[in-house]
């Protein structure tokens, strides 16, 4: 779980609620995290609530900053000017790190190493049902390696480049159209001559077709961490980074 020592609060009621209806029976550990130093009182109360125990990390500072080929004037410029249309968190600085870190570094912490699975928390979260059964040894059992809640339409001025780098990836790479992909895409109906018109308007790939805009939060995901640390996810979010698109976008893609 990612939180700041003001939100013990919400992360206790997070765990106590996880406790109840799923942890009590399986006493998985808790890692929490922040780009600052937990404090003793945060350490405390959390360390008695969590029934299989909880470590606490410090991100590094590497993995909550600027990368080196941004130009951090120009990014800064770009969040103050996201914010002011009103983008939701668009204007927030650290929300920027986090869908950074989220998307790339955060499956290579050294305190995650020993894991091969992971369930995402957030603070302050109810779970309403009782979970009785071990929902990672499922997944293994049934070769799946991702799990996500909800599904619904972005806002599309977050990531107006997203499907086209996205498009531009996966034709470098010679990768197949899979059923998803086709399903989350609107083929263009234009004659092929004026395709790459089409092109030059957001969520639209080089050859002019749409994504839909359909997606899904990633806040409550349950993955196989080594499908992320692996060397095919990790060029799809170098090539993205590279972009800058973090930082000039909203790209809360992971």
């Amino acid at each position: 779980m990612l939180a700041k020592n003001s939100e013990l609060k919400e992360a206790n009621h997070t765990v106590a609620s996880l406790e109840k209806h799923f942890n009590r029976w399986f006493h998985y550990p808790i890692v929490f995290l922040n780009n600052e130093p937990f404090d003793e009182r945060f350490i405390e109360v959390l360390n008695s609530t969590a029934s299989g125990g909880a470590t606490f990390e410090v991100i590094p500072r590497e993995d909550w900053t600027y990368p080196t080929w941004v130009n951090q004037t120009a990014a800064k410029s770009s969040i103050v000017e996201q914010g002011a249309r009103g983008t939701m968190h668009a204007g927030q600085e650290g929300y920027h790190h986090m869908c950074r870190f989220y998307s790339g570094s955060f499956y290579q912490l050294e305190a995650l190493r020993k894991y091969k699975w992971y369930w995402r928390l957030e603070p302050d979260v109810d779970f309403l049902c009782s979970i009785t059964y071990d929902p990672f040894v499922e997944m293994a059992r049934r070769k799946k390696v991702y799990g996500f809640t909800i599904s619904l339409w972005e806002e599309w001025d977050t990531v107006p480049s997203l499907f086209r780098h996205t498009a531009e990836f996966k034709e470098a790479f010679d990768l197949a159209s899979s059923a998803l992909w086709k399903a989350m895409m609107e083929p263009s109906w234009i004659p092929y001559p004026l395709r790459p018109l089409m092109s030059l308007l957001p969520h639209r790939d080089q050859s002019g077709d749409a994504w839909s805009g359909c997606h899904y939060w990633s806040n409550f995901e349950i993955a196989d961490l080594d499908f992320f640390r692996g060397k095919q996810y990790q060029a799809f979010f170098k090539a993205l980074d590279d972009t800058g698109g973090f930082y000039f976008e909203r790209k809360a893609w992971r």
